[in-house]
């Protein structure tokens, strides 16, 4: 009973050490945030000793500084590497635990408490619980990757409209002697007729019959007929005459035919004209004369949901195999050909890239929290920034006494005070400034300005090359070894999140098509340059980056530094630099130091 009655009365006396605490921590939140309100309105030549230059001037060279000046790496070196940065981690880590008086007011009453605390608890029966509390906390982390996207147009044969060719087409041309006028004249027997039509003869023939019989072995009687096919003979009382063909009718010429007898003498119309006699020939053309035919014609119909001329034609495909086709045409069957009756035109092939949100995709501990498409097509998202918060848990040690959460041995004071990473955020924001007064009094006065970034630019599409582009596997693709020195760099600098990406555009066309595409991005020096400008520029100012083929990366001017509110940018994508290859001390370590001394105290006593 009397341990716990010490136990309860240290409880009290710490908690009036805390209302000592409170006090001071209010005093700490009146002027939180003055010093930046101060420092917005002062300029270098206000602080005293200032001499416009330093050291740390040969890690800038006109805002394309390398990566060795930058200065998470220039600060992590000199802290790792010289005596200085050497002494200062053997300060924090080894420094002798602070003396804690037994005779300050506030511990003399705790003791005063311990010593009395039978009387204090007499007739009391509260009871303290210990229990165990946590808390959960979130981190926002953006990144950007590329979703799977393919993207083509395709090209359908179809049967549509028609048009007229040329052709023959063959007729046939009946000659009948009724309708030749024969007549004597200048001592012959012939007539004329003119074709209705003109043609090359393909093939002549005549049958021809008379009335022999009346004839008797008189020569006059038998009749030679000439015709532009050749001669009928009438030996017989009828018979058929194959003639030549070959021959060209116009319907402007006439045709002549002359009738001599056996004895090759001209023929009497008398005798020709007989009614007993009854001379009868007819001829039969068959004629090849010129047509016209109508033919449907094979029409190409596209459906393409983009414009082509900004994009690179990737490759081709038949995805409706060629042949013949039997379509009908009023009522008429007509055969159509096509080597390929459908291609599919591939114009954007890009496959999943998780960029810098692979290892937030990774862990379990994380989710996205919002999505932002940077760059669209057809209604797909080409490229894309996303937001995931992960999620972390702090826990710790706590005593319930009634109603009150008492914690004993400060390793739930952040839970508690929402403390956690409030030492990373605030030496994030004053490596800010830090980087930002650089700059600023490297410059002289002339053409200020203050993380300033370089404009560069990736080959994305061009044929027979890799995408030079991609965010990931610059070790690992053998095809980006086709990738020149400036793509590669690009590479290395988003992986370590450098870069803001501006957009795409076609960079080279001949004959209105886009043959190669580009993606244009600013490229920082360091992550605060990065995060400030996108966080600061875009996100608070409103000022964009230009366009992908001319990206804007200029640096912020001291003006508009005013004007940002460094406690609304995230930080969280600096902390890793802050962490790698230096010890920094956390709230926690802080707090557990405290703890000891407190302890190591008491029990001397």
């Amino acid at each position: 009973m009397k341990r716990l009655l010490l136990a309860s009365l240290l409880m009290c006396g710490l908690a009036y050490a805390g209302s000592q605490y409170d006090e001071a921590s209010r005093y700490a939140d009146s002027v939180k945030g003055k010093g930046m309100s101060a420092l917005s309105g002062t300029s270098a030549a206000d602080i005293p000793g200032y001499q416009g230059s330093s050291d740390a001037a040969g890690y800038y060279h006109g805002g394309t500084a390398v990566s060795s000046g930058d200065l998470e790496s220039a600060g992590t070196q000199s802290m790792n590497g010289s005596t200085t940065g050497r002494l200062i981690q053997d300060v924090i880590k080894n420094r002798p635990p602070d003396i804690i008086s037994t005779d300050a007011p506030f511990m003399k009453n705790g003791l005063d408490v311990v010593a009395d605390a039978d009387t204090l608890m007499q007739g009391t029966d509260t009871q303290c619980k210990s229990v165990d509390v946590s808390k959960s906390q979130l981190t926002y982390y953006t990144c950007e990757r590329t979703p799977s996207v393919q993207l083509a147009c395709t090209r359908t044969a179809s049967a549509g409209g028609g048009h007229e060719e040329d052709t023959t087409e063959r007729k046939t041309l009946t000659i009948r002697s009724s309708s030749i006028a024969f007549a004597s004249l200048d001592g012959a027997f012939a007539g004329a007729v003119l074709p209705p039509l003109s043609g090359r003869v393909i093939s002549a023939s005549a049958t021809y019959s008379w009335a022999k019989k009346l004839a008797y072995s008189n020569a006059n009687y038998f009749a030679r007929i000439s015709t532009p096919f050749g001669q009928i003979a009438m030996n017989d009382s009828e018979g058929s005459v194959a003639l030549s063909g070959g021959m060209v009718l116009s319907d402007s010429e006439p045709l002549a035919f002359s009738i001599r007898s056996r004895n090759d003498r001209p023929f009497l119309a008398t005798i020709w004209g007989n009614s007993n006699m009854r001379y009868v020939f007819t001829i039969t053309l068959i004629i090849e004369v010129p047509a016209k035919r109508w033919v449907p014609d094979v029409v190409w119909s596209e459906s393409c949901p983009f414009n082509k001329a900004e994009q690179v034609l990737l490759g081709t495909t038949c995805t409706q195999a060629g042949g013949d086709r039997t379509v009908t045409v009023n009522g008429e069957p007509y055969t159509l050909h096509s080597d390929c009756w459908q291609y599919t035109d591939t114009w954007v092939s890009q496959s999943a890239d998780t960029g810098t949100c692979g290892e937030y995709m990774t862990n379990s501990a994380c989710t996205v929290s919002r999505t932002t498409c940077l760059e669209s097509l057809a209604g797909n998202c080409l490229r894309e920034r996303a937001v995931f918060s992960c999620q972390s848990q702090s826990a710790g040690k706590a005593q319930v006494c009634g109603t009150q959460l008492v914690c004993t041995d400060g390793s739930c004071d952040q839970i508690t005070n929402d403390g956690v990473d409030s030492f990373k955020k605030a030496v994030s924001q004053l490596a800010t400034l830090a980087a930002a007064g650089k700059d600023i009094s490297e410059l002289n006065g002339i053409n200020v300005r203050a993380f300033t970034g370089q404009g560069t630019s990736c080959r994305k599409a061009t044929a027979g090359f890799s995408n030079c582009c991609k965010d990931g596997g610059w070790g690992t693709d053998a095809g980006l070894a086709q990738c020149n020195t400036e793509e590669k760099a690009i590479g290395v600098a988003k992986s370590r999140k450098l870069t803001i990406y501006v957009g795409s555009y076609c960079s080279k066309k001949a004959l209105g098509i886009c043959l190669q595409k580009k993606e244009g991005y600013c490229q920082f020096d360091s992550k605060l340059a990065r995060i400030v400008q996108e966080q600061g520029r875009m996100g608070q100012l409103g000022i964009g980056f230009g366009s992908g083929k001319s990206p804007d990366c200029r640096g912020l001017t001291p003006e508009e530094l005013q004007r940002l509110n460094f406690g609304l940018i995230n930080f969280a994508d600096f902390y890793d630099d802050l962490e790698n290859g230096t010890v920094m001390p956390t709230d926690q370590t802080l707090l557990d130091r405290i703890k000891s001394q407190v302890t190591d105290k008491m029990q001397e006593r």
